[in-house]
């Protein structure tokens, strides 16, 4: 008898499956009933049994929900950081201007204090719009021209000091050779010991001071100021420091090597002597 209801439930164990779940949901029905309308002898095993396959049939769902919440969370999360990481380079970049106009602005506040005190020539306000530290050796040049009265030869300092000299004005632009380029050479002073010479560029970045006798005193350190002479420049504005002297009994000139001052490199604005 038990073969032949094993071999009967085999074969239909998918109506007896359906069975089942009816009987479930009734029970969960029941179970959600008002106590009173239902409260027989067997109602505490059956709420308890229904209420333990609640919870086995709950558990997936409460599991299925958290990972779903869980997922939703995340991509709000990475919605929030692609917002944040936006608005931090918006951040970064307002920084950014904000230095280089705190720079430039000290930098034209210089430049304002030392047309102040170069009270004996007139001066033009200008602006480096093409320079690098190779085209720096060889000619820059400037946004002023013919148009605003500039002509050739006159001087370009910065607030730092002299940077070199107009070889070429067009009508708004003017071409300028800086003071390392061998072709630029004014009058010079070393501060410290009086001795005036002529400065000349090397063209690797440096000057050389020609005329300075054997005799005549320079040591390595020692400031190099424009001296006035020639009209290019004013006198008393930096060059340099001297960074290599050489002296040889038979010779009768100092070899002497200047280092110019250290933003001769990175001006932007600047101002040319008339």
């Amino acid at each position: 008898m038990q073969k032949g209801f094993k071999k009967f439930f085999k074969k239909n164990k998918d109506i007896f499956l359906l069975i089942l779940v009816v009987i479930i949901a009734a029970v969960i029905f029941l179970a959600h009933l008002n106590s009173k309308k239902y409260n027989g002898v067997l109602s505490g095993p059956i709420y308890g049994s229904v209420y333990f396959i609640y919870k086995i049939a709950d558990y997936p769902v409460k599991l299925s929900t958290n990972i779903f919440s869980n997922y939703i969370d995340l991509i709000s999360v990475k919605k929030d950081n692609k917002i944040l990481l936006k608005q931090n380079n918006i951040l970064k970049e307002k920084l950014y201007k904000l230095n280089t106009y705190k720079i430039e602005n000290s930098e034209l506040r210089k430049l304002l204090n030392l047309k102040r005190n170069i009270i004996s020539k007139k001066t033009i306000s200008a602006v480096i719009t093409i320079h690098g530290i190779q085209s720096w050796f060889r000619s820059f040049y400037i946004n002023k021209g013919q148009h605003s009265g500039i002509k050739i030869g006159e001087g370009i300092v910065s607030y730092s000091g002299v940077i070199g000299r107009i070889i070429k004005a067009g009508r708004y632009s003017s071409k300028a050779i800086a003071i390392t380029n061998p072709k630029c050479a004014f009058s010079v002073v070393d501060a410290k010991t009086g001795v005036v010479g002529i400065a000349k560029g090397v063209g690797n970045g440096y000057l050389k001071i020609k005329f300075i006798f054997s005799t005549q005193k320079a040591y390595i350190g020692d400031t190099i100021l424009t001296s006035g002479l020639g009209g290019v420049f004013t006198a008393g504005l930096p060059v340099g420091h001297i960074i290599k002297v050489i002296s040889k009994p038979n010779d009768i000139f100092k070899k002497i090597i200047v280092e110019p001052h250290k933003n001769l490199f990175n001006s932007k604005n600047v101002l040319i002597e008339r």
